[in-house]
């Protein structure tokens, strides 16, 4: 999955062309994977995360660049400070109702010129997983002052997701519960640990053995497939003019800029 990620990255900053050392924000950054990776492009990458304790584990794991802790709903940088916005499967992890505040934040602090990445689920739910629709993500977005520039289906692990859409079939013809999540990626429903140990790794082993397949098989469904059965979306918006937040009143009078 990191593989596919990756490439899909290489190919979005190709489009762009950004400068060297053009300021690059990445949101919700983690352990800084993304950033070491903006940093190889020589790029002035700031990460930002609400976890401290993830973002002492990017420092361990190498990562140079400035990291700062903090909301994306609540961004704590100047207006039009970068000349790219990055965030991988990060809003769709955000209630519905803080999202566009969100997406609002980072239209604000993106230069006109600039570009506005996404790689956001497109189908499936969770716990913690809301997903939209690409006619949805795009037409909330573009009220922000941007404009769509492409996107494209991601991820669509025909494999894995057959896999994973057969043992759930199989487990509810036995009677075991649903677990309502039906997000890419999920375990059998109802959990794994239901599972007597040595179904728990047979179904892992197969599982593994479909993931393999499904990115060895990635390029061709990226080229046969339609992008709405893909499981990702990705979506690159450029910003035309400059826009005040409409939360601009909610930000702290003490931004940081580096």
């Amino acid at each position: 999955m990191i593989d596919c990620k990756r490439r899909t990255w290489s190919q979005t900053l190709n489009y762009c062309s950004l400068s060297q050392g053009a300021r690059v924000l990445e949101v919700h950054c983690g352990t800084g994977r993304w950033v070491r990776r903006l940093e190889e492009h020589g790029l002035s990458v700031v990460g930002i995360d609400q976890s401290s304790e993830m973002l002492s584990l990017a420092r361990k794991r190498g990562t140079l660049s400035p990291m700062v802790s903090g909301e994306v709903q609540n961004l704590p940088f100047r207006d039009e400070s970068f000349e790219f916005v990055s965030a991988v499967t990060v809003i769709q992890h955000i209630p519905p109702q803080e999202q566009f505040r969100a997406l609002s934040e980072m239209v604000r602090v993106l230069r006109p010129g600039g570009y506005l990445f996404l790689i956001e689920l497109i189908r499936g739910y969770g716990l913690h997983v809301f997903s939209r629709l690409p006619d949805d993500w795009i037409g909330q977005i573009s009220t922000l002052g941007v404009s769509l520039v492409s996107w494209r289906g991601h991820e669509y692990f025909l494999f894995d997701r057959g896999f994973v859409y057969l043992v759930q079939k199989l487990r509810a013809l036995a009677g075991y519960p649903d677990s309502g999540d039906s997000s890419p990626h999920s375990g059998p429903a109802g959990g794994d640990h239901e599972l007597p140990d040595l179904a728990q790794r047979v179904y892992w082993t197969l599982r593994r053995i479909a993931v393999t397949l499904s990115v060895w098989a990635e390029p061709l469904s990226e080229k046969v497939c339609p992008s709405s059965i893909a499981t990702h979306g990705v979506f690159l918006f450029g910003k035309q003019e400059t826009l005040r937040s409409p939360f601009s009143v909610f930000r702290s009078s003490s931004q940081e800029e580096f």
